[in-house]
């Protein structure tokens, strides 16, 4: 009688377990490094456009500015992709977060445009990787059936990081202004020094982690360098992402800034409202759409367009955070949906592929969304017009998701585990 080895069948019991379930290891160190991603990234962001015009830039150039690092993620895909298949992602992630620190630490001690433009290429730098890497990590610890329900529950990681980020950026801010006799450049620093430290912070889930690397009979090893860059079944839901990033980071760009043009106090209670408001809608639309497919994608799009009308007409606090609920419930939907469908469209081995495919249209998203909205905001009149302007690529990623369907459909029933 062949006698059966324990760690084999250890690690299929745990292998077996991780299908039936969305709540384990990897599942749940990936979603705290992106809540700690979030907390990082969500106190800083949204003053990068007032603190480039701090430092001299004008609109148009502080909306380039916000948005470059996403630019420059793009633009390293090539190299990002294939590394993120063929290496360990747990020690990936540990590196990439260690960038991501250097970055912040830069913005606070080196306070000139020049400069600020070189530490953004770093920023830059680690963004091509961090997001594909984690969402990969999320995409493999889940279960097919429970893939877009398992992508709601992740979001809620990035909604909770939201929800507390932009108001304790301005907290920091506001300290060390205070601390330092009123000084602005201060308060820039110890924002920038917090994010700094959340990075380091988030090391920590990676390294608990399990190790990841690829199989030596794996075909992603023996690829050229080259098919790991995109995946061709996966640009269709690219694109889809594409036009809803470009839409949704006008708000995270220039919500601030719209808010000081109508003179509406309180304006970061935007960020929290419309993320508290993703924590409720990301799962239970993630279920949703895991029960009745791709048939919500296409509501919860039109009430996305609709908030930039709800937004753009606020003269007060009060309508301009209906905006927020409204974008929560339009986007909480499609952005689930959306990440689910990018890892059906592979087999397993490619979902890094995949993954990247995706972040290549959300780089471009975040990356033209600023630009886009401060040329609008600077030739049509103020911020306001410009969120009127904001429904065109909120419409546009309605339209991608018509022409990607078909396709998706036959590549999901194909690699259907």
């Amino acid at each position: 009688m062949l006698k059966k080895d324990p760690g084999k069948l250890a690690a299929a019991a745990t292998n077996s377990t991780a299908k039936n379930t969305v709540w384990n290891r990897d599942f749940i160190c990936a979603a705290l490094a992106n809540m700690m991603l979030c907390l990082g990234h969500f106190a800083s962001h949204p003053f990068i456009a007032s603190y480039a015009e701090y430092l001299g830039a004008g609109m148009s150039l502080a909306g380039f500015l916000t948005g470059m690092f996403y630019g420059v993620a793009l633009a390293m895909r090539p190299i990002s992709g294939p590394m993120i298949t063929r290496l360990d992602k747990r020690k990936l992630m540990m590196g990439v977060f260690g960038l991501g620190a250097v970055a912040n630490l830069g913005y606070a001690l080196f306070p000139s445009v020049p400069l600020f433009i070189a530490f953004r290429f770093i920023n830059g730098a680690q963004y091509s990787f961090v997001g594909s890497l984690i969402l990969t990590r999320i995409g493999d610890s889940l279960p097919n059936e429970k893939m877009a329900s398992g992508m709601g529950i992740y979001g809620i990681s990035g909604s909770i990081g939201m929800s507390i980020a932009p108001a304790v950026g301005g907290w920091m801010r506001t300290l060390g202004e205070t601390y330092f006799g009123g000084n602005e450049l201060a308060g820039y620093r110890m924002l920038f020094l917090y994010s700094m430290s959340i990075m380091l912070l988030a090391m920590i889930p990676c390294a608990l982690s399990s190790p990841d690397a690829p199989r030596k009979d794996s075909p992603v090893l023996s690829d050229k360098w080259y098919k790991n860059i995109f995946d061709s079944g996966a640009l269709g839901v690219a694109s889809i992402m594409l036009f809803l990033i470009m839409a949704y980071s006008v708000y995270s760009a220039f919500i601030v800034e719209f808010a000081e043009e109508r003179s509406i106090v309180g304006a970061s209670a935007f960020f929290t409202v419309q993320a508290v408001a993703l924590i409720i809608f990301r799962p239970v639309m993630g279920a949703v759409s895991d029960k009745y497919g791709t048939r919500v994608a296409l509501p919860s799009m039109a009430l996305f367009a609709a908030s930039f009308i709800i937004a753009g007409a606020a003269r007060g606090l009060p309508m301009l955070l209906v905006g927020a609920v409204v974008s929560a419930a339009g986007y909480g939907a499609a952005q689930p949906m959306v990440q689910a469908m990018s890892m059906r469209v592979v087999p397993r081995e490619r979902r890094g592929v995949a993954s990247n495919t995706l972040y290549i249209g959300m780089d471009l998203g975040f990356f033209l969304g600023p630009l886009f909205g401060g040329f609008t905001a600077e030739r049509a009149g103020g911020y306001g017009t410009m969120f009127y302007f904001a429904v065109i690529p909120a419409v546009l990623a309605a339209v991608a998701f018509i022409a990607a369907l078909p396709g998706y459909k036959r590549l999901a029933a194909k690699y259907k585990d």
